[in-house]
C-alpha cells in the first residue's frame, strides 16, 4: 500500500499546486505558446525550404543552416522545460513557494521566447 501512497502524494501535489490562481493561469499560457509553436510549423512546414538557419550563434553561413524539420526542437524544448520546471515547482512547493513559482515564470518566458524565435525564422524564410 505504501507504493500507491508514494505515487498518488506527487500527483495530489500537482493538482494542489495548479489550482493556485495564477500558477494555472502560467500553465494554460505556456500550453499556448507551445500549441502555437507547433500550429505555425504544421502551417508553414510544406513552404519552408529544405534547410534553414537554426544556429545563428555559428558563424555565418552554411554553419547555421538545419532540416527544415529541425524546427521542431523549438517546441520540443518548450515542452521538455516545461515538463522538467513543473516537476521541480511541485517538490519544492510545500517549503519554497517563491522558488516554485520563478521556476514557472522561467518556463513561460523561455517558451515566449523560444515561439519569438520561431516565427522570426518561419517569416523570415518563407
Amino acid at each position: 500500500m505504501s507504493f500507491l501512497n508514494q505515487v498518488i502524494q506527487p500527483l495530489s501535489d500537482l493538482g494542489q499546486f495548479w489550482q493556485q490562481k495564477n500558477n494555472g493561469r502560467i500553465l494554460r499560457w505556456n500550453i499556448f505558446f507551445i500549441c502555437l509553436q507547433i500550429g505555425l510549423l504544421a502551417w508553414k512546414f510544406a513552404n519552408l525550404p529544405p534547410q534553414v538557419p537554426l544556429y545563428y550563434s555559428l558563424p555565418w553561413g552554411s554553419s547555421q543552416l538545419v532540416n527544415s524539420s529541425s524546427l521542431f526542437l523549438l517546441p520540443t524544448i518548450s515542452v521538455v522545460i516545461l515538463f522538467i520546471d513543473n516537476l521541480f515547482s511541485v517538490s519544492f512547493f510545500k517549503n519554497f513557494k517563491l522558488l516554485s513559482r520563478f521556476s514557472v515564470i522561467t518556463s513561460l518566458i523561455i517558451s515566449f521566447f523560444l515561439t519569438i524565435t520561431l516565427f522570426k525564422i518561419v517569416f523570415l524564410i518563407s
